[in-house]
């Protein structure tokens, strides 16, 4: 695997007017960083200054290491709803063990991104397929969202998993506080309502700031009106978490979660914001290993498991960021919060940061393609809604399994039952065959069947294919050559062989012709080590489906047949 650190790469050609742009993109997306920072840690059931702690460290090691100069790294939606609910099914409630466990967590998933990125695991984000992947985020947002109910509205709320949540929610409706539930829409329509101009107005830090001077200036929290109270001030130091055996096996299924999740969700985002001019400049191999650093080394200093957001990353793109120096000034505006701002959040109601937090992660519903689904692709869809609703009903560690079973079943599906169809000569046209299924102006013979097989020939699909030449096969009358077009066979194994074997001998028993056309050279190479050429006969096989019916028809070939039986003479020498 080839490693190299972009950020040397950038700063080659670094000048006054790139400094002035990764300025400005790096103190907008720190502007954005510590509401969401500190409204992440909350969905985590942290204090919300790990927010900005885990903005610090995790930040830094990326910029040095990660390959993507757009992805804004730091506290994610999808990563503390896993922290808390990994934690939750661990049945570790105790502050103390609670927070450690948190710092653990971070140690062991990035260790396990880092492995992944040594023995070059990064193309495993390519195992689990789209409509899945959203149904997950979709059911995950969902979670989100109900587990701020109780902080956008006062509802006293203390079940756990979404169903008694809801159950909860409707028995205790009385114990809505009106104040918090004011605070509550007033932040999401105001945020909501300024989606529609420039992103980069912090409205995430007016809406903190207004509603904790209102809440100051009018003494809510005498209403009832949750506040955060006392955040500690200064950097975070560095420590060792506890960690032994028997708490490492039992944070290790969560731990693995969030290695892969973090990485799906950085990768994607790094990808969907990549320059033409930087097309493929990302590096999945060395983005597990720039992630798992940044959580690993970052756990040393009170740093939760972090990953990317959308929205900060989108925003540090169109702010102008043109390198990864624009880490440096988003940490800076970190620290420097975290040294004089702390004790102005006393009075921040946590019905803002939940308001920040729902509507953060409303954007993650993607109506749209749930309705694109819908209209293309029905399996895909139900694959999209009971990956959601597991997630959602269930959990989401159940749900993140359930969905990786579905992309695994739906990938064997396919392998499985691949298309096949009988083909035939279109007329008006020399040597064009198409499917006889899909064209009504291609001649079709009773007395000759050409079948293709648009698939790899495996063990797998051994029965599909026999089944679907039987039936085509019983549609014919006086049937007397059968054409197998391998044009889309690029591979075959040791059970397809003997099919092939079989059928042979037994339209030999039946006094049917059977011929192969089109034979790919992979296919042809096993063939040869399995002498199949002599056993079917080498003047039945053919280059083209038009060469086997004139063959056939008692017609001179097209193609010179010396091209059929060439095999890979490299292949050879090494053998």
């Amino acid at each position: 695997m080839q490693f190299r650190l972009p950020f040397i790469h950038q700063l080659r050609n670094y000048n006054r007017k790139i400094f002035t742009q990764d300025l400005v993109g790096g103190f907008t997306v720190g502007v954005m960083l510590i509401p969401q920072g500190m409204a992440y840690a909350y969905i985590a059931d942290i204090p919300p200054v790990y927010g900005l702690y885990a903005s610090i460290v995790p930040l830094l090691v990326y910029m040095l290491l990660g390959t993507s100069k757009y992805a804004a790294i730091g506290p994610a939606a999808l990563t503390s709803l896993l922290v808390i609910t990994g934690l939750t099914h661990a049945g570790i409630t105790e502050e103390a063990e609670f927070l450690n466990a948190v710092f653990v967590i971070s140690i062991l998933s990035g260790l396990i991104q880092v492995l992944m990125g040594v023995f070059q695991l990064g193309k495993i984000v390519n195992f689990i397929s789209k409509p899945v992947l959203k149904g997950f985020i979709f059911g995950a947002a969902l979670t989100i969202f109900l587990s701020q109910v109780k902080s956008a509205t006062g509802i006293q709320l203390e079940a756990n998993g979404s169903f008694n949540t809801l159950l909860e929610l409707g028995n205790n409706i009385s114990t809505l506080n009106i104040y918090t539930l004011l605070f509550s829409l007033f932040s999401i329509a105001y945020l909501f309502y300024m989606k529609r101009f420039s992103k980069r107005i912090p409205n995430q830090l007016i809406v903190m700031f207004v509603t904790l001077g209102v809440v100051y200036l009018f003494g809510m929290e005498q209403k009832e009106v949750a506040i955060l109270g006392v955040i500690p001030e200064g950097l975070p130091s560095f420590f060792v978490p506890y960690l032994d055996w028997e708490l490492v096996k039992t944070l290790l299924p969560v731990s693995i979660t969030i290695a892969f999740i973090s990485f799906v969700e950085v990768y994607a985002i790094g990808v969907s914001l990549e320059d033409k001019e930087d097309a493929g400049s990302l590096k999945p191999n060395q983005e597990l290993i720039a992630l798992g650093a940044s959580k690993f080394i970052g756990a040393f200093f009170h740093a939760y498991p972090t990953s990317s957001s959308f929205s900060r990353s989108a925003v540090n793109k169109e702010s102008g960021t043109k390198t990864n120096v624009s880490t440096v000034f988003t940490i800076t505006l970190v620290v420097l919060t975290l040294l004089f701002l702390t004790p102005y959040f006393y009075y921040l109601p946590k019905a803002a940061l939940a308001a920040i937090i729902i509507v953060a992660i409303i954007g993650l519903m993607d109506f749209k393609y749930l309705k694109r689904l819908w209209s293309i692709d029905k399996r895909d869809f139900l694959m999209f809604a009971v990956t959601g609703l597991v997630t959602f009903l269930v959990g989401v560690q159940e749900g993140i399994i359930t969905g990786v079973i579905l992309s695994i079943m739906a990938l064997v599906y396919a392998i499985s039952y691949p298309h096949a169809v009988e083909i035939g000569l279109v007329q008006g046209t020399l040597d064009t065959f198409r499917s006889a299924d899909r064209h009504n102006n291609v001649e079709i013979a009773d007395d000759i069947l050409i079948y293709r097989f648009d698939a790899p020939l495996t063990f797998a699909n051994v029965p599909h294919f026999l089944k679907r030449l039987r039936s085509y096969e019983q549609h014919k009358k006086g049937l007397r050559f059968v054409v197998i077009d391998a044009s889309a066979i690029d591979s075959i194994d040791t059970t397809a062989i003997d099919t092939l074997s079989e059928l042979s001998d037994e339209y030999k028993r039946r006094n049917i012709r059977f011929a192969i056309s089109c034979l790919k050279g992979p296919v042809r190479d096993k063939f040869e080590k399995t002498n199949m050429f002599e056993e079917i006969g080498k003047d039945n096989f053919f280059p083209t489906d038009l060469d086997a019916i004139k063959s056939f028809k008692g017609e001179d070939r097209l193609v010179d047949t010396d091209v059929l039986f060439q095999t890979n003479p490299k292949k050879h020498k090494l053998l």
